[in-house]
């Protein structure tokens, strides 16, 4: 495990099948978390102060995570292929990441809102920067709130 990537996050991914919601539970390690990183957004002249959280997920090790996904191509698979692979997809606002390894699975018994009471840091993705293509460090950055 990298010096710098030694933390862990469960990401849940959401899909709706047969009108169903339906969410998937990945492992994923090999991460380095920045807890209430402040983010300025300037709206009519207005300036809000927010509180984020910023995760960094290094792909030059594989530390025995499931394959990652685009999302555009994660949401073209089928239900059977998605369970093989995890993503962060930041257009549709519905992927959940949490820090630390979860059991947890979000269900008609224990929905998403209470996962996002019991957890602190649980996030929904807003944003997303992949850098896998990058020289260096090949990487994704995740924003969430």
């Amino acid at each position: 495990m990298s010096v710098l990537f030694h933390e862990t996050m469960t990401v849940y991914n959401f899909s709706l099948e047969d009108g169903i919601e339906k969410w998937r539970r990945t492992v994923v390690r090999g991460i380095q978390w920045r807890h209430g990183k402040k983010e300025v957004t300037v709206k009519d002249r207005i300036a809000t102060e927010n509180r984020v959280e910023s995760i960094t997920i290094d792909f030059r090790r594989s530390y025995g995570n499931k394959p990652y996904m685009a999302p555009d191509c994660y949401r073209k698979l089928t239900a059977a292929e998605k369970d093989h692979c995890w993503t962060l997809d930041d257009r549709t606002e519905k992927d959940v990441v949490v820090y630390g390894e979860l059991a947890e699975e979000i269900s008609k018994e224990y929905r998403l809102s209470a996962l996002m009471k019991d957890y602190q840091y649980a996030m929904t993705v807003k944003a997303v920067s992949d850098n896998r293509n990058r020289r260096g460090l090949k990487h994704i950055r995740v924003v969430g709130s």
